[in-house]
């Protein structure tokens, strides 16, 4: 931040021009400094990169683990560390089905011992910590450290380190420009853009971290549950740390926000979570053994197909995989300027963003169909995928529902006579 402080000052000296066009590169940046989070929907700030972030994450994570190493407080053995690990690997095969590239991720867990702290945590990159406390203080079973832990293997599957610096950055690029456009002399631009820092920090930053916590703790229980840990866990977890937060140094609640809500929310969670749990319990019983992600070489690592890529449960997904969604509105714009994009989805066959992105214009057209078709096909939706083809044909049949007879769009690969029903 020194050097965009230094420039701006440099900006500010050379007079208005120099400071409108600061201003212009400035909003330029804020404008295009966000993306849409495939994991969660959510459209994000994205001026720092993952992977800028993890290479720093992991000289911060090193020097940490070293530092606890040196006064013997890193357990390399016994039944807690075995515990930890043995869940973490569950939820890591899981974690790399919703983000195929993070199977490239060096995943590291250190349970670190300190029986009066009750904590834990992640770095972007897999980079996670257990605090012995967190067992010992709350009885916690293996279903509870499952939450926890998959919350935090959710603070990095969402890029919620990226995001947090690159919502400082922006807040402090908007401090710069208001302050250099607004101030009358070097002294006044320094006074102004330290004010406007402060503010822009509290405004900014609280309500993102509510926000991150809440996906975290959404990701955090599908994870465990697709990985055969109870989902009822998520509430139990939550009350015993109502309970202990008074008392506990380095307390889990202390560096995660906890709402009045957030119980009640986990709770609303249930039935589904149930579902996926009994679903994936069937499949593969919590005794079976799964890839060492924590010990194994890379070489030998699964690597999930990005093409199935999974989505997080929702009752808009549900609807997909079931073949009911229904498209009602007339978006004409919105797919006008989206068409490209998904022509590219398509074409590189991701079809879980493929799905999520026709839904959300919610276009009722013949192409937007068989765009759902496609992706409900990809992921092995068969019968999903001939409701959403029989849907395309059918809404092909009005003129102005019909890629064909529009005199703008490329209908691409999309064929309606020569598309399978079967």
């Amino acid at each position: 931040m020194h050097s965009l402080n230094t420039a701006s000052r440099a900006a500010f000296d050379l007079g208005p021009r120099r400071l409108m066009f600061w201003a212009i590169l400035g909003l330029a940046a804020l404008l295009g400094g966000c993306a849409t989070n495939t994991m969660t929907g959510r459209m994000q700030a994205s001026l720092v990169s993952e992977a800028s972030v993890s290479s720093q994450s992991m000289s911060q994570y090193s020097a940490m683990v070293g530092e606890y190493d040196k006064k013997q407080k890193i357990l390399t053995s016994g039944p807690l560390k075995e515990r930890v690990d043995t869940i973490t690997n569950r939820l890591i095969s899981q974690a790399v089905l919703y983000r195929p590239e993070s199977a490239a991720w060096d995943w590291q867990i250190n349970v670190i011992d300190e029986p009066k702290t009750v904590n834990a945590f992640a770095m972007p990159g897999g980079l996670m910590g257990f605090y012995s406390g967190l067992a010992e203080q709350l009885g916690a079973t293996d279903d509870e450290i499952a939450q926890v832990m998959g919350h935090e293997i959710g603070h990095a599957l969402a890029g919620h380190g990226a995001e947090k610096q690159s919502v400082r950055m922006i807040g402090e690029l908007s401090a710069i420009l208001v302050a250099g456009v607004t101030a009358t002399s070097g002294r006044d631009f320094q006074n102004k853009h330290q004010t406007l820092s402060l503010g822009a920090l509290a405004f900014i930053a609280m309500p993102n971290s509510r926000t991150a916590e809440t996906e975290s703790d959404r990701i955090g229980i599908e994870l465990a549950a697709r990985a055969g840990y109870r989902p009822e866990a998520a509430v139990s977890l939550w009350t015993k740390m109502a309970a202990k937060s008074s008392g506990a140094r380095g307390s889990f609640l202390a560096t995660h926000p906890s709402p009045d809500n957030r119980i009640r929310y986990l709770s609303d969670l249930q039935p589904p979570m149930l579902r996926l749990y009994n679903l994936s319990f069937e499949a593969a019983p919590k005794e079976a053994s799964t890839f060492d992600w924590l010990r194994g070489p890379k070489s030998q690592r699964p690597k999930p197909d990005p093409s199935k890529a999974i989505a997080l449960y929702s009752p808009q997904w549900f609807a997909f995989e079931s073949g009911l969604t229904e498209l009602k509105g007339s978006n004409v714009p919105v797919f006008l300027i989206k068409q490209g994009t998904l022509k590219e989805l398509h074409a590189n066959q991701r079809w879980r963003d493929l799905a999520v992105s026709v839904m959300d214009i919610d276009h009722q057209f013949d192409l937007a169909y068989f765009y759902l078709s496609e992706a409900a096909r990809g992921l092995g939706f068969v019968e999903a995928s001939k409701v959403y083809a029989s849907k395309a044909l059918e809404t092909g049949k009005d003129d102005s529902r019909s890629c064909a007879k529009h005199m703008v769009l490329n209908c691409g690969a999309f064929e309606p006579a020569k598309l399978a029903l079967n």
